[in-house]
């Protein structure tokens, strides 16, 4: 048996996660914990700062200052925020080139979204539809138009782009249109519930967490037209640049990245609440 027998024999038993397309898992991992790092700010600044600052501690009164400077520096924070949300969608679009079973994956994402929705409910603020959500409603929109299409990439590829492109440009016209009084756009009666929900007003409706259709889903359809053209091998377009494996830290998160945002919230106050119960405000978990 010669060595390339013997090659070809490993790749065949390597499993299926080494050949995943490691700088997709890496800016995921990236913008997975540039997300959480969002979160954990606003949780000292907002759940634990008042208790925090009245211990009279230096140091953790210093801590919840920078939360609260970083929360409240709206242009850093909300084009950070804007940036992360663009490249998760563009991911997403991306993915679907790879997934075997988008129709799986989009009620996977819709089903652990309704348990986020749940569970919000008996807390102070309900998520009615946040990121996951409109992730899988644009997974699901993905598949069914590869459905409608006869599952033909290119032309997949050209309706996602089309659709996409049309979705950013209403909501840039509808922007337009509404700029003043974004009030009047949610009561427009030919919009109906569209300017309510689609587009984010939320004079009647209201989500903890929200990123409305318009005009996210566009961004992910046209991460779907990308993943078709730069990815047709579904090969890694830059491999020399990973050989050495120095992005496994961030690609190891980026690889669990639902998993991550269905449960990082809970997670990190836990954390929060044990250090202030240990550390900070004694025998009190501030949160209870």
């Amino acid at each position: 048996m010669n060595i390339a027998t013997l090659r070809k024999k490993s790749n065949r038993l390597e499993p299926k996660s080494s050949q995943r397309i490691w700088e997709l898992d890496f800016l995921r991992g990236v913008c997975v914990l540039l997300m959480v790092f969002d979160h954990f700010m606003y949780d000292i600044a907002d759940m634990f700062g008042t208790a925090w600052i009245a211990t009279g501690k230096e140091n953790v009164i210093h801590i919840v200052r920078l939360a609260q400077e970083y929360i409240n520096s709206s242009a850093l924070r909300e084009t950070t925020q804007h940036i992360v949300v663009w490249i998760f969608a563009l991911l997403c679009g991306i993915s679907c080139s790879f997934s075997r079973s988008n129709l799986k994956r989009g009620v996977q994402a819709s089903i652990i979204a309704g348990i986020i929705t749940i569970v919000s409910y008996y807390m102070e603020t309900v998520i009615k539809f946040g990121i996951l959500h409109m992730f899988a409603f644009s997974i699901l929109l993905w598949w069914l138009i590869d459905t409608i299409c006869c599952h033909k990439k290119m032309i997949t590829a050209g309706v996602c782009l089309f659709v996409g492109v049309m979705i950013i440009t209403m909501n840039q016209g509808f922007l337009a249109t509404y700029a003043n009084d974004m009030h009047a756009f949610s009561q427009d009666n030919h919009l109906y519930f569209i300017g309510k929900f689609m587009l984010g007003d939320r004079s009647n409706f209201f989500s903890g967490d929200y990123y409305p259709i318009f005009p996210t889903t566009g961004y992910m359809l046209i991460g779907a037209t990308l993943g078709v053209l730069l990815y047709p091998k579904k090969k890694s377009l830059l491999p020399h640049l990973g050989k050495y494996d120095w992005h496994k830290p961030f690609a190891f998160w980026g690889k669990i990245a639902i998993w991550v945002y269905a449960f990082h919230q809970v997670v990190v106050v836990v954390l929060l609440a044990l250090i202030s119960f240990i550390f900070i405000t004694p025998g009190n978990f501030v949160i209870i």
